[in-house]
C-alpha cells in the first residue's frame, strides 16, 4: 500500500513538471507581455495617420480621377469603420502599462485621454451613435453588446476628456516631462498641449448647428473660456507647433505616397486633375498658392504665350460631377491642371502632411468671431488664417501682402454672411491635402464652398451626409444598432441620412 501510494506521488510529480515545462516551452520568447508605453504610444500615433491623394482627398473636392478602374468621385460610398475601436482598446492597455510606472506614466495617462477623445470623435463625425459608456467593458463588466449613447452625450464625454487631459498635462509642462515614442512632437508636451486644445476648438465648432439648443454642451461658453485664458489653454497659432507627419527619404516605406517606387519622377498625369471647387477659388481670388500647387493647361503651355505660366487663366481643374469619360477627354485634349511635380515630389520625403495646422485654428477663431459666440477681432485672425497657410507654401510675407492689396475684394468683409463665406472658403484652401476629411466634414457643416455635383454622381446629384455602419455591427451588436437607428433615422441606415450633429 504505501509503495503504491509513493507511485502514485511520482506519477503525480512527474505529471505536473511535465505540464510546468510544456507550458515553458509554448511562451514565446519574443512575445513582450509587459510593453513600455512609449511602444504603445508610437502605435497609436502611426494609428491617426490619414494621407493626402486619396479617396479622402476626391471627396473634398480637391482632385478627380477619370479612370474607374481606380477609384472615382461619385459619392456611392457604403459603410464606414468602427476600427477605432480597436484603437480605445489599445489605449486601455497604455494606460495599464504607464500606472505601473508612476511619475514616469502620467505624461502617457494625459495623452490617452486625449487619444480617447481623438478615436471616440472619429468614429462618431462618421457614422452617429456609438457606444461610448459601455464600450470596451467586455472583459471587465462582461458587456459584449454595448449599448449606443446619443451624440449629444458623445460630445459631452468627449470635451471633458479634452479639459481633464489638458489639466492633467499642465502640471507635466511645468516640470518640464517628456513622453517617449512620439514621432510628431519628439515628447514636446508644450506643444501636446496645444494641440489638445486647439483640437477641442476643431470640436466646439464643428458642434454649431447645436450652440443654441444645447445647453448641456455649452458649446460657445466653453469656446470662450479656451480663448479667454491663454495661459491655461494654450492653443496651435504658429506653423511651427503644427501637428504633420513628417516623410523621409530613406525607407521606402514612409516616403512620400506620391513617390514612384522605382525612384523615376514622369512629370505627366492623364489619369488625375486638381479638382476645379478648389482651383476656381485659388483662380478667382489671384492667389500666389495656385502657382506652387499646380501646372498650367497643356493647351495654355502650347497657346504661345510666353507669359502663360504666370496667368490665372492658365490653370483650370475639373469638376466633380462630371462623367469620367469626359473627364478623360479633357485630360488628353489638354485642358486641365495636373500637380506641379516640381513642388509634391521633389525628393523622396515630398512635403510635410499636416493633420492640425495653426491655419485651422484661426479661421475657427475668426468664425467663432463672426457668430459672435466671442468678441475679437475677425479680420485680425482671418488674415492670420490665410498667412499661415501660404507660409507653408513658402510664399513671402510680400506677396501675401499683395495678395490683400492688389485685390480688395481678398479683404474680410465683416462679420456678416459674406465674411463668413470668406473664413470658411479659406479654410477649406488651407485644407488642401492635409488634414484627411475635415475639408468635406466642414462642407457637410456649412455647405461652403459649394461642392460640385454633375452626371458623374451616383447619389442622386446628392453629396451623402455620413457613412453607413459597418456589417460586423449588425453582426454582433444587432438589437442595440437597431435601437439607435430606430432613435436617430427612424430605422434607416442610409449615407444620406442627417445625425444629430447636423440638425
Amino acid at each position: 500500500m504505501t509503495k503504491l501510494i509513493i507511485y502514485t506521488l511520482v506519477i503525480i510529480v512527474s505529471v505536473i513538471t511535465s505540464c510546468e515545462k510544456t507550458d515553458k516551452l509554448q511562451e514565446n520568447p519574443n512575445a513582450i507581455t509587459n510593453p513600455h508605453p512609449q511602444l504603445i504610444l508610437t502605435g497609436l500615433l502611426l494609428d491617426m495617420r490619414t494621407s493626402p491623394w486619396g479617396s479622402d482627398q476626391r471627396n473634398n473636392q480637391f482632385m478627380v480621377i477619370n479612370e474607374t478602374y481606380y477609384g472615382n468621385q461619385a459619392y456611392a460610398w457604403g459603410t464606414g469603420s468602427t476600427s477605432g475601436f480597436d484603437q480605445l482598446r489599445n489605449i486601455l492597455r497604455l494606460e495599464i502599462e504607464a500606472e505601473k510606472k508612476g511619475e514616469e506614466g502620467k505624461p502617457y495617462l494625459a495623452l490617452a485621454k486625449f487619444l480617447k477623445a481623438y478615436f471616440f470623435s472619429e468614429m462618431t463625425v462618421m457614422l452617429g451613435e456609438i457606444p461610448f459608456q459601455q464600450a470596451l467593458k467586455g472583459t471587465t463588466e462582461n458587456i459584449f453588446q454595448p449599448e449606443y449613447d446619443t451624440q449629444e452625450d458623445i460630445y459631452k464625454q468627449i470635451l471633458e476628456l479634452l479639459e481633464t487631459a489638458n489639466n492633467d498635462i499642465t502640471p507635466l509642462v511645468q516640470s518640464g516631462a517628456t513622453v517617449g515614442g512620439d514621432f510628431y512632437y519628439d515628447g514636446n508636451l508644450t506643444q501636446w498641449q496645444k494641440l489638445i486644445n486647439s483640437y477641442r476648438l476643431r470640436i466646439l465648432i464643428g458642434l454649431s448647428k447645436r450652440s443654441n439648443d444645447s445647453p448641456g454642451l455649452n458649446i460657445q461658453q466653453q469656446f470662450a473660456d479656451i480663448m479667454g485664458n491663454p495661459a491655461k489653454y494654450p492653443i496651435i497659432l504658429d506653423n511651427t507647433d503644427n501637428f504633420k507627419l513628417e516623410y523621409n527619404s530613406s525607407t521606402r516605406d514612409n516616403n512620400y505616397p506620391l513617390w514612384p517606387a522605382d525612384g523615376i519622377v514622369i512629370k505627366q498625369d492623364l489619369r488625375n486633375n486638381l479638382g476645379d471647387t478648389y482651383l476656381s477659388i485659388l483662380a478667382a481670388n489671384k492667389d500666389p498658392r495656385l502657382f506652387v500647387v499646380a501646372s498650367p493647361t497643356d493647351s495654355a503651355k502650347l497657346s504661345g504665350d510666353p507669359d502663360y505660366a504666370t496667368k490665372f487663366t492658365s490653370y483650370r481643374g475639373g469638376k466633380s460631377g462630371e462623367l469620367q469619360t469626359t473627364l478623360k477627354d479633357q485630360a488628353v485634349a489638354g485642358k486641365l491642371s495636373t500637380i506641379n511635380f516640381d513642388y509634391w515630389v521633389s525628393s523622396p520625403s515630398g512635403v510635410p502632411y499636416i493633420m492640425f495646422g495653426a491655419a485651422e485654428t484661426a479661421f475657427s477663431i475668426a468664425e467663432a468671431i463672426n457668430r459672435e459666440w466671442i468678441s475679437g477681432d475677425a479680420n485680425d485672425y482671418f488674415r492670420r488664417g490665410v498667412s499661415l497657410s501660404m507660409k507653408t507654401y513658402g510664399i513671402s510675407n510680400n506677396d501675401i501682402e499683395k495678395y490683400f492689396t492688389d485685390n480688395p475684394l481678398n479683404n474680410y468683409q465683416g462679420n456678416n454672411t459674406q465674411g463668413l463665406e470668406q473664413i470658411l472658403k479659406q479654410k477649406y484652401v488651407a485644407f488642401f491635402q492635409n488634414s484627411g476629411r475635415e475639408a468635406y466634414y466642414n462642407y457637410r457643416r456649412t455647405g461652403i464652398p459649394v461642392f460640385d455635383v454633375g452626371p458623374g454622381n451616383e447619389n442622386n446629384n446628392i453629396i451623402p451626409m455620413r457613412w453607413a455602419y459597418p456589417t460586423s455591427e449588425y453582426t454582433t451588436n444587432e438589437i442595440n444598432l437597431k435601437a439607435s437607428l430606430q432613435r436617430q433615422f427612424s430605422g434607416s441606415d442610409t449615407r444620406n441620412d442627417i445625425m444629430w450633429l447636423l440638425k
